[in-house]
């Protein structure tokens, strides 16, 4: 097993092939049939380790272990208990359909690693016993031997001791968007080495491009590469989103107060109404109906599944529900660049003659999306003009071995590349330039001989002829690195005239190259001869250059090609700047090319000097400590050349300074940190099955933008779940409290019965529920800072509307009851509130009571409409049609529970008159106009006398509290229940620390960053106004930022 440890603690790119073949007690003729098996028995099967199975029982009790679930189901008990077996099937029903719901978006979550293993190799050549020998991937064992060529995946992490030509795809892997031109040297620098660096190396899942080669095997399984990230994706934790967490805690919150509510309730009716046991724990459970919001779960579910179907319209599918309200509390999004933030299709921007240079527009394979532009004027460039340069340019499109083929598709004109992406860009440039049709181009200039591209001398050369004409002239056509090709180059054209020419200057090229290869632009020198055809023969090859008497080439000029950003990615960086959401990119290229990108991005300013772009590297990461990287990782918006490790590593590490973190990808490299972000979302387009599985949305279009329209609807989402909350507590407050009261008051009887209460939750409480789950966003929704990271929903608002507004309905509640029972007077002496009295007089009171209940809701859920400012607005009656849909449905329901026969008997309800319709309404417009009122002088006044009272001090977590009480107030956030699991903490920040992490004076925007001494424990509501907002601001939105 000392092998094992070897194949694991090695850098193979820093051995010679010779240490590599001791290490691994192997010979390039490979292992025999025995020895093979041998290890084969000690490595076990070239597989990875699938992850460990959830049974289904197991997943079913993940899905009701869940607050809100239990609270239906202590709904369902005691609708049971009071024999209410209609309302029972109802509240059965919807925790049936929230665990289905759950089960289904949540059931494929743990395929990360099974999708990785449908990409390995099925069959793999290796050599055994001196023989080319086809075997399973699965059977090869560290020490073989492989020989792969164009075509083949990678069966194994291999150390390559002979290479041809070979060029392999490594996207997928190291985020490195052009093939990569394998050597057999060894490689200095160890661990230092990125994976996109070590050049020596084929590592397994990748796609072999082009060429052929051998190599030792290093690592297979787990041990492989690919097999790490396997390993990453399995222990990585799925985060909990802060919406599960608030939920849980108001849960926790409910349940306790319900408890006493009803603990006091039922000593009011056993002791002051002298009740029977029986009839006190009625009453007590009754009270418990009214006030634990039954429907409240379902408008929940119900709200994210619609926001889901929005995203989903939207090209942004969303797999668990509770991640779209955590898409609205982003504040760092961190972006893979390949594929993601750029369109993954290389692109020339620029061509350099001696007289200009000259950009090229339009991004990506397409030609008629764009043209060559003369700088000066800034318009394309003149026909005459263009056609000159197209002639310079021509060999751009004969010295090519890649395609750019046409389709229609939906009746649209679509270009599919084959080959390189880098040469299918050239194809590109020529089509700008004015070649119509590449094939019949290449017809009319046929091929004479080919030297192919080879890493060892960074060129390609071929030989065309001026037409089909068998005597035709010859033209070496010779495109590749400018330092190989400037130094073989005689002439240059001038005047943008191939036909004109003057001796090489060669220190303008080397500054053109210079500069455009510091912007990250990759170049490309394009130069040509005239050749005679007594040098054409079978045998051509490099030498025809290399081993040139002197210099004979005439240099055309320079190409920058760049893999562009997305013209929506662009935008959408500009978007969420002003929403204040970081965007921070993390590729596998090299740093040059990643700041270029993060320029034209706006992730740096576009004019910043290239000596003060900050980027770090992954292996710089790899030597620092957490406590390092916590200092850095907000001040730095560009990694690169990043591992898997690395992404994993920035991600935790803008969780623990208290970010909440998306990170895209579409790479398997991707997949580790896509789970371990709040967030993870994929590329649905180009990303693989692994990124997909791993993520928490995917994008149908792979388009950086939906990102940012996904947020705005988190935003929206979380708004209105407020809204909802906002509406739902004070409303089943009201309806616990006018039965509680009734006992305290010592009415006759209580003005609720338990149907009614049921009814108001189930139906009414949905129906308004789902209205304000309709509003559309707010205007300033984009313009706002991130919600604080932790942000509650139960919070100081939510509490004082539960008072104020409670107050105003059961007040209104009570009254209408007291005046229909002092209006419909009858003989005899009633009893107590316990009791419950099925006469006339009593079913007008209730009917009275329970329709001032209802209209006083809809009042209220037109106020709750708007959080932050007036609902007395235009866009009441215009900005949300489901609004009056839903009070129309309500109103009619409430006039056919009023009048109906038999009906009306059900509800303990009787035909009321106008005189009371007319104070219910009146009630009903009080209700909304003192709210409004509230919402306009209660932020200012109110809040602040409050607190100057004592009756709702600053959150836990101040500085003058000791740790204990901290300690204390933790508990109480997160265990003070008589339902539910305990929640485990997550480790709070120290002051020093925080002091560190979040500096005064950073270039970075940190203003929805958590406040020093803000502990990260799910339990805590400590509450600090962020730096970067400004005092004013603060006090502005304070009343609203404790929800």
């Amino acid at each position: 097993m000392e092998g094992v440890k070897v194949e694991e603690e090695e850098y193979w790119h820093s051995e010679t092939v010779d240490k590599v073949l001791e290490l691994q007690e192997s010979k390039k003729d490979g292992l025999t049939h025995q020895e093979a098996q041998k290890r084969l028995e000690v490595y076990g099967k070239n597989e990875m380790t699938p992850p460990p199975k959830i049974g289904f029982l197991m997943k079913l009790f993940l899905q009701i272990n869940n607050i809100l679930i239990y609270i239906l189901i202590a709904a369902a008990i005691v609708s049971g208990v009071l024999k209410e077996y209609a309302e029972v099937a109802l509240i059965v029903g919807v925790v049936v359909l929230n665990v289905t719901i759950g089960m289904i978006q949540e059931g494929k979550a743990e395929k990360a690693a099974e999708a990785i293993k449908g990409m390995l190799s099925a069959k793999a050549t290796v050599i055994r016993d001196g023989q080319p020998t086809e075997v399973p991937a699965s059977d090869v064992v560290p020490g073989d031997v492989v020989s792969i060529k164009a075509g083949d995946a990678v069966p194994a992490d291999l150390r390559m001791f002979e290479t041809s030509n070979l060029k392999i795809l490594e996207a997928m892997l190291t985020g490195e968007s052009n093939p990569i031109s394998k050597h057999t040297h060894e490689i200095s620098g160890g661990k230092t080495v990125a994976l996109g660096d070590r050049k020596n190396m084929a590592f397994s899942a990748t796609t072999v491009q082009a060429g052929q080669g051998k190599g030792i095997v290093v690592g297979t399984g787990d041990a492989a590469e690919i097999g790490k990230i396997s390993s990453m994706v399995s222990e990585q934790e799925s985060v909990k989103t802060n919406l599960m967490i608030q939920l849980e805690i108001f849960g926790r919150w409910v349940s306790l107060f319900v408890f006493v509510i009803a603990a006091v309730t039922f000593t009011l009716a056993k002791v002051m109404a002298e009740e029977s046991v029986g009839t006190a724990f009625q009453s007590a459970v009754s009270i418990a109906v009214a006030i634990i919001p039954e429907g409240l779960p379902a408008v929940v579910t119900i709200s994210l599944a619609l926001a889901m179907q929005l995203l989903a319209n939207q090209n942004a599918i969303v797999k668990q529900l509770p991640a779209v309200e955590t898409l609205g509390s982003v504040t760092v999004i961190c972006s893979d660049k390949t594929g993601t933030l750029t369109k993954n299709e290389m692109t020339v921007q620029r061509v350099q003659t001696t007289e200009a240079q000259y950009p090229v527009k339009g991004v990506g394979y397409s030609p008629e999306l764009g043209t060559i532009v003369d700088p000066n004027s800034g318009e394309e460039l003149a026909a005459e003009h263009k056609g000159r340069v197209k002639q310079m340019f021509e060999g751009v499109v004969l010295c090519n071995d890649s395609g750019l083929n046409v389709d229609s598709i939906n009746g649209r004109m679509t270009y599919i590349p084959v080959g390189y992406p880098t040469e299918v860009a050239l194809l590109t440039l020529g089509m700008k330039l004015g070649i119509p049709d590449l094939h019949i181009f290449k017809k009319a200039h046929p091929r004479v001989a080919a030297v192919p591209f080879a890493s060892e001398h960074k060129f390609m050369c071929c030989v065309h002829a001026t037409s089909t004409d068998p005597n035709a002239p010859l033209v070496l056509h010779v495109k590749g690195a400018p330092d190989r090709i400037l130094p073989r180059c005689k002439n240059q054209v001038c005047e943008d005239d191939v036909n004109r020419t003057q001796p090489l200057v060669t220190k303008f090229w080397e500054d053109r190259a210079a500069d455009m290869s510091s912007e990250g632009l990759r170049c490309l020198a394009v130069a040509r001869a005239d050749w005679d055809r007594s040098k054409v023969s079978d045998e051509m090859d490099a030498d025809i250059l290399l081993k040139a008497p002197e210099p004979f080439l005439t240099l055309i000029g320079l190409v920058a090609i760049l893999d562009p950003p997305r013209e929506a990615a662009i935008e959408a960086c500009g978007v969420a700047k002003t929403a204040g959401i970081q965007v921070k990119m993390i590729t596998g290229d090299h740093p040059q090319t990643a700041a270029a990108i993060a320029k034209q991005l706006g992730i740096f300013p576009p004019n910043l000097p290239s000596t003060e772009v900050k980027t770090f590297t992954g292996p710089q990461l790899d030597a620092m400590s957490e406590e390092e990287m916590d200092k850095i990782v907000l001040g730095c918006n560009v990694f690169a050349r990043a591992s898997p490790e690395n992404k994993i590593q920035i991600v935790k590490s803008l969780q623990r300074v208290g970010q909440t973190c998306s990170m895209t990808g579409d790479g398997v490299n991707d997949a580790p940190a896509l789970k371990a972000a709040n967030i993870g979302v994929a590329m649905g387009i180009t990303g693989t099955d692994v990124s997909k599985e791993a993520a928490k949305m995917v994008l149908a279009d792979d388009n950086f933008a939906t990102i940012v329209r996904a947020v705005r609807e988190g935003r929206r989402v979380w708004d209105n779940l407020v809204k909802i909350l906002l509406y739902n507590m004070p409303v089943n407050f009201a309806q616990g409290l006018s039965v509680f009261f009734a006992y305290v008051l010592r009415l006759e009887t209580v003005p609720l019965t338990a149907i009614q209460v049921l009814y108001v939750n189930m139906i009414t409480s949905v129906t308004m529920g789902l209205m304000l789950a309709m509003e559309p966003a707010e205007d300033s929704i984009m313009e706002r800072p991130p919600r604080r990271k932790g942000k509650r929903l139960f919070g100081r608002m939510v509490a004082w509307h539960c008072l104020f507004v409670s107050a105003c309905i059961v007040t209104c509640v009570l009254a209408n009851f007291d005046i229909e029972m002092r209006r419909h007077e009858e003989t005899g002496v009633g009893r107590r509130a316990g009791e419950v009295l099925m006469t006339t007089r009593v079913k007008k009171a209730r009917a009275a009571a329970f329709n001032m209940l209802v209209f006083g809701e809809i009042a209220y859920a037109i106020n709750c409409r708007y959080l932050r400012s007036t609902s007395i607005r235009m866009e009441i009656i215009t900005g949300n049609k489901w609004c009056w849909i839903s009070i129309l449905i309500t109103a009619v329901l409430q006039v056919f529970l009023t009048y109906t026969p038999g009906v009306n008997s059900f509800f303990s309800n009787e035909a009321i008159d106008g005189i009371a319709w007319l104070r219910i309404l009146g009630m009903m417009i009080a209700i909304f106009l003192f709210v409004e009122l509230e919402k306009a002088i209660g932020p200012k006044y109110l809040m602040p006398l409050i607190r100057q009272m004592g009756l709702c001090q600053p959150s836990a977590g101040g500085t003058d509290m000791s740790e204990d009480e901290r300690e204390h107030f933790r508990f109480l956030a997160t265990s003070a229940s008589t339902i539910g699991m305990p929640i485990r903490r997550s480790r709070s920040l120290s002051r020093s620390e925080s002091r560190d992490n979040f500096p005064h004076g950073t270039s970075q925007p940190v203003s929805h960053g958590p406040p020093p001494r803000r502990s990260t424990s799910r339990g805590s509501s400590f509450d600090h106004f962020p730096f970067g907002i400004s005092h004013d601001h603060a006090k502005r939105e304070a009343a609203y930022d404790r929800v």
